[in-house]
């Protein structure tokens, strides 16, 4: 005789499994990636900075609507975040209305 349990197992798909092995399975067959979750931020940034400033800056983080962009230079970073907060958000939103950023941050990063 057969184990209910077993057969109710099977029925439903297989054994238990815990959800840490199931959702990174489940996340790569639906092509959701980290780069997808992020949708566009670096190329938004891009067109929003300008040629020039997107290559001394690139997106770093985005919670909670905070995007936090990286910039190579001291220099770039004061000028940046001391003067150019608001210029730079209202050109980012141009570029992306989604309303998924709110507020921008500069921090110093290494690329």
């Amino acid at each position: 005789m057969t184990d209910p349990g077993a057969q109710e197992a099977v029925r439903r798909g297989g054994a238990a499994e815990p959800i840490g092995d199931i959702l990174p399975r489940v996340l790569r067959g639906s092509g959701f990636t980290r780069r997808t979750r992020r949708g566009g931020l670096e190329e938004a940034w891009a067109r929003a900075a300008g040629e020039a400033l997107a290559a001394e800056t690139k997106p770093a983080t985005l919670r909670s609507g905070v995007l936090t962009v990286e910039v190579r230079s001291a220099a770039l970073l004061a000028e940046l975040a001391g003067f150019r907060t608001a210029e730079m958000l209202s050109r980012f939103l141009s570029v992306d209305p989604s309303g998924r950023v709110r507020e921008l941050r500069f921090r110093l990063g290494v690329f």
